[in-house]
């Protein structure tokens, strides 16, 4: 008799347990630094506006910037995909569309043709490479979150190729 009174109060007491504990636990977005935040935001406008550039640049670019572009393309679809799904698991979904500054990058490259489509690319990868590499280098070493900041380290040697190809295609223009 005792078991089953023993065994029924512990049928009441687990469930209202759970609902204590998951009342003072926060959300995952809670526990979520403003820079983790930011950096979520930030990587998902710049990821999305490379895939959305690199697609223009694989129809309007000559062959070296075709074949960065392919790489853009490819590579920053995985990373927007893994992002996509790591933010959603920490309680703040990434941005689904960029923004308007990357936006009006894409707009203006649409209206080049040739060698100004060419250069203007490239110019655009060179820089906004760099500010990325910069901004997963500061979630690496300021984020707080432990699965931000792995995708970010995990991303960065990608980014970081990216960014050598990119000078390699703009060095025959240079020089």
């Amino acid at each position: 008799m005792k078991r089953i009174l023993a065994a029924t109060a512990l049928t009441f007491a687990l469930p209202a347990l759970a609902i204590a504990q998951s009342a003072t636990t926060p959300t995952a977005a809670q526990t979520l630094s403003a820079q983790d935040k930011l950096f979520i935001k930030n990587a998902a406008y710049a990821g999305l506006s490379e895939v959305s550039d690199g697609q223009l640049a694989e129809s309007k670019g000559d062959a070296t910037v075709q074949k960065v572009a392919t790489q853009m393309v490819t590579d920053h679809s995985k990373a927007n995909d893994q992002l996509a799904s790591l933010s959603q698991s920490l309680g703040d979904p990434a941005p689904t569309a960029t923004d308007t500054k990357h936006l009006k990058i894409h707009s203006k490259l649409q209206g080049l043709s040739g060698s100004a489509f060419d250069s203007n690319y490239l110019k655009t990868q060179l820089q906004g490479h760099e500010m990325t590499i910069t901004a997963f280098q500061t979630e690496i070493s300021s984020g707080s979150n432990p699965q931000l900041k792995q995708f970010a380290s995990q991303t960065l040697p990608i980014l970081q190729m990216h960014l050598s190809m990119i000078k390699s295609a703009m060095a025959p223009a240079n020089g």
